[in-house]
C-alpha cells in the first residue's frame, strides 16, 4: 500500500478545519450548499473505500505479496499492519451502525410530523394547536408547512408571511436531502461533523435570504427570527427542518448586515480538498491493482 490510502483520512481533517472557520464567511447561495455537500460527499465515499482496501489487506493479499517479492529479491514498502487493517475493519463497522441510526431517527421523525399534519387536514398549511412557538417545513408529497398556534399568535402578519416563506425555501430548495446527505456522510466519516453543522446552518440562511426576499424587509425576518427565539420553549423534533435551528444569534446579525455576496472562491476550495480525497483515493486502488496483479502475474 502507498501512502495514498491515507490521505483521505488526513484530507477529511482539513475539510472539517476548514469548514469551521469559514463556515459563517460562505456565501449561503444554494451553488454554495451544493459545493459543500459534495466536498462532503466525495470526502465520506473515499475515506470509506480507503478504510476497505485497508481492512482487505486482512485477507492475506499485501503479506502474500511481500513474501513473494521477498523470495524474488526485490524489496517492497511493508504491507499495511494487521492492527491498521483490524482498526479500518471495526471503523468501517462503527459507521455502518451510525448510517443506520441515523436513517431511523430521521424517518421516525419525519413520520412523527407527517402524523401531525395529516391531522390539521389538508392543505399547504398545517396550524397544530400547540403553544410553543415552532414551524417546520414537512418534506413529502407534497411538501407541508408545519406551525403552531403559539407562533401565529406571536408574530404579526408581516413576520408570518417571513416564516411562511423561510419554510417554503426549505421545500423548494430540497434542502432536507441536502442536510441527510451531509448527516450520512458525518456518520460515515466522523470527522466530517464539522461540515454536517456547516450544510445545516447555511441552509437555514439561504431560507433566511428567502425569506427576507419576499417580505422585502430584512429587518422584519430578523425580528421574526429573534421574537420565536426568545419565545422558545422546548427543543425542535430531531432532523427537523424548524424555523428556530442552528445559531439564531448568528443568522439574526447577518440579516441585520448587508445582503451577502456570491462568492466562489471559498466554495472553490471546499470541492478542491473533496476532488483531493477522491484523487488519493484513486491513487490508492492502482497502487492496491498492480500489487495483486503483481504478484497473480508473478
Amino acid at each position: 500500500m502507498t501512502v495514498s490510502v491515507y490521505l483521505p483520512v488526513l484530507l477529511s481533517l482539513l475539510v472539517a478545519g476548514v469548514s469551521r472557520l469559514v463556515a459563517p464567511r460562505l456565501s449561503p447561495s444554494r451553488g454554495t450548499v451544493l459545493t459543500v455537500v459534495g466536498a462532503a460527499v466525495l470526502c465520506a465515499v473515499a475515506t470509506t473505500w480507503a478504510l476497505v482496501l485497508l481492512a482487505v489487506s486482512l485477507l492475506g493479499f499485501t503479506s502474500a505479496v511481500a513474501q513473494e517479492a521477498s523470495e524474488r529479491g526485490v524489496h517492497l514498502a511493508n504491507p499495511v499492519p494487521g492492527g491498521i487493517g483490524v482498526a479500518a475493519l471495526l471503523v468501517l463497522g462503527y459507521g455502518s451502525v451510525r448510517v443506520i441510526r441515523v436513517i431511523r431517527v430521521r424517518a421516525a421523525s419525519r413520520r412523527e410530523l407527517r402524523e401531525l399534519c395529516r391531522s390539521c387536514g389538508r392543505g399547504e398549511l398545517a396550524v397544530v394547536p400547540v403553544r410553543a412557538p415552532h414551524a417546520f417545513a414537512v418534506p413529502g408529497h407534497p411538501g407541508r408547512v408545519l406551525i403552531t398556534q403559539g407562533l401565529l399568535a406571536l408574530l404579526d402578519a408581516k413576520e408570518r408571511r417571513v416564516v411562511l416563506a423561510h419554510e417554503r425555501a426549505h421545500l423548494a430548495g430540497w434542502h432536507h436531502g441536502l442536510r441527510a446527505t451531509a448527516e450520512v456522510c458525518a456518520a460515515v466519516n466522523p470527522m466530517l461533523a464539522p461540515v454536517r453543522e456547516a450544510v445545516a446552518f447555511l441552509v437555514e440562511r439561504n431560507a433566511d435570504e428567502h425569506a427576507a426576499t419576499v417580505s422585502g424587509s430584512r429587518e422584519v425576518t430578523a425580528r421574526a427570527l429573534a421574537k420565536a427565539a426568545l419565545a422558545e420553549s422546548g427543543g425542535c423534533a430531531a432532523s427537523a427542518l424548524a424555523f428556530l435551528a442552528y445559531d439564531v444569534p448568528a443568522r439574526v446579525a447577518a440579516l441585520y448586515a448587508a445582503p451577502p455576496r456570491p462568492d466562489r472562491v471559498l466554495p472553490g476550495g471546499f470541492l478542491l480538498l473533496g476532488l483531493s480525497t477522491a484523487f488519493a483515493a484513486v491513487q490508492a486502488t492502482l497502487a492496491f491493482y498492480q500489487l495483486i496483479h503483481w504478484l497473480w502475474s508473478g
